[in-house]
């Protein structure tokens, strides 16, 4: 740790709000680089806090989508450079980031394969050349929908199943049985039962048995680099209930940023960078019981250096105890 002299006022401030607290949350990390996220967890190491990020998977009352099925995923210039039959599966990749199809979608393949594009929901893709395919789904039968595929895939008929969603079943498996790499873009939404996720996630790696096919989660990037320091730290991508090299306790659906918010078992947030809109709302709704830290989003080594100084603050132990930041 970089070694601390002079505290600042906002140093002395936010160390005597972490010291006057029974219970910490550290939270916060959309889009945050590896460096800031390393310094974020030896500040709550140093003063025992929970650290989650508000990552909706980790949220799931069954656990991560992950752990339950197993994920195939590829980068977006694999999509970009491989896939001949994308699926936009109920979202519109350019509403959740712009510019993505024109990016990664709307280019052309190597040599003269064309790419087929099918826009699976309530309404057509924006951002898109005319000629997309959509497909008209409900988000309600999304999951029937994807069950269904799964089935035709394996070669079974499935039972009772009513148009729209056979209607949009069968066009999708006819273009499937044809492509050569199949890419499914999603956007998933932080429900609890995570069903819909589960169900893409099985309909891909069945698929990926017999052909190349992957999916693309837009939205998974916010999270990158807290995922990948917290798992190679703690064994696991977040809903740490306490940071600790060894012995960190993973409580996904318990431990995660809003539930323990929600339930009123922190006193004081620190806020690394940027926080997902669901923490800043669960934060706005605990005002009046909560002391809140922020270290502002900015260049790394700026926030490095502030999270680093504050840690040092807090174990000088020269800072009064029961304020408020």
């Amino acid at each position: 740790m970089t070694p601390f002299t002079r505290p600042s006022a906002v140093d002395q401030r936010g160390a005597a709000a972490l010291a006057g607290s029974r219970r910490v949350l550290v939270t916060g990390f959309v889009g945050a680089p590896p460096e800031v996220v390393v310094a974020a967890c030896d500040l709550a190491e140093t003063i025992g806090a929970a650290i989650d990020a508000g990552d909706p998977d980790l949220a799931r009352a069954a656990g991560p989508t992950i752990a339950r099925v197993g994920e195939v995923t590829a980068d977006r210039e694999e999509l970009r450079d491989r896939a001949d039959l994308v699926v936009l599966w109920c979202c519109d990749p350019d509403a959740v980031e712009p510019g993505f199809p024109k990016r990664f979608i709307m280019p052309p393949l190597p040599g003269d394969t064309a790419r087929r594009v099918f826009a699976v929901g309530r309404e057509p893709a924006g951002g898109m050349a005319a000629d997309v395919v959509h497909l008209p789904l409900d988000p309600v039968h999304a999951v029937d929908a994807a069950r269904a595929l799964e089935c035709l895939h394996g070669g079974l008929e499935p039972q009772h199943l009513a148009d729209p969603v056979a209607a949009v079943c069968r066009g999708l498996h006819s273009a499937i049985t044809e492509a050569r790499c199949v890419a499914f873009v999603t956007a998933h939404d932080g429900a609890a039962e995570g069903l819909e996720p589960w169900s893409i996630v099985r309909l891909v790696r069945a698929l990926s048995h017999h052909r190349p096919a992957f999916e693309v989660p837009l939205g998974a990037e916010r999270f990158a680099s807290f995922r990948a320091c917290c798992t190679w730290r703690y064994g696991a991508a977040g809903g740490i209930a306490r940071a600790e090299r060894a012995g960190a306790v993973f409580l996904p659906a318990e431990a995660t940023a809003g539930r323990l918010l929600a339930r009123g078992e922190v006193d004081a947030v620190v806020v690394v960078g940027t926080a997902t809109a669901e923490v800043e709302t669960a934060i706005a709704q605990a005002a009046d019981r909560l002391a809140v830290v922020r270290i502002a989003a900015g260049l790394t080594a700026t926030m490095r250096a502030e999270i680093e100084a504050l840690g040092a603050t807090f174990q000088a132990g020269d800072v009064p105890h029961g304020g408020r930041a």
